[in-house]
């Protein structure tokens, strides 16, 4: 009886490896190209359900796997974790959207006051928070379009989930200009601006 079990085991082993594509629903053969097809007329995919505690964590999962996809059951508006479909990238998670500019967020800094009545040097301002305060808090809107959300965006990235960039400025007025990961930017200032002074500050999404 032994020897017949494992026979046939050897089989089906032998089987399933010849025929390293899969279909479940269906006894026709998968379409080619695909190492695992589903099909069915009224069923769908469900892919696990977890909940996602941070962008750069792999909790609950043990670690980060490369191309793995979950769908995420919790909101975290502080990580700017959503519920939907996330796929992993090996160090992170990202959402998967239909939304082509997701796929790299960035937006300019809202525009903020620069003190150059005097010159000075590393002076430091948090561009993580001013940002925040003017995009991210109730009540700091001047105007909005009718039927507005009261926040201009409703989720904002922690501080360290953001690269910063000066793109271009005035290197007249402003000099030795560094960013920490956090977003706090310092600075000199070595003259008083003119009507076409400016600094250009983008956010981009890791």
């Amino acid at each position: 009886m032994k020897r017949i079990f494992y026979l046939v085991f050897f089989v089906f082993v032998i089987t399933m490896s010849a025929r390293a594509q899969v279909i479940i629903g269906s006894l026709d053969a998968p379409q080619q190209g695909a190492v695992l097809e589903l099909k069915s007329d009224s069923l769908g995919f469900l892919p696990p359900r977890v909940e996602l505690s941070k962008l750069s964590l792999p909790d609950p999962l043990p670690i980060h796997v490369e191309g793995m996809v979950v769908y995420n059951t919790k909101d975290i508006p502080a990580d700017t974790l959503q519920t939907g479909l996330y796929y992993n990238t090996g160090t992170r998670w990202m959402r998967l959207s239909t939304t082509p500019y997701n796929a790299e967020r960035w937006f300019y800094m809202p525009s903020i006051v620069f003190d150059t009545s005097k010159t000075g040097k590393d002076i430091s301002v948090d561009l993580y928070q001013k940002c925040k305060d003017q995009l991210n808090s109730s009540g700091a809107l001047v105007k909005s379009s009718a039927g507005a959300p009261e926040k201009v965006l409703a989720t904002i990235p922690a501080a360290t989930d953001l690269y910063y960039y000066v793109t271009g400025y005035d290197d007249k007025v402003f000099a030795n200009i560094s960013i920490e990961a956090n977003g706090s930017m310092t600075y000199d200032i070595i003259g008083t601006a003119s009507d076409s002074t400016y600094i250009n500050i983008v956010f981009v999404e890791k």
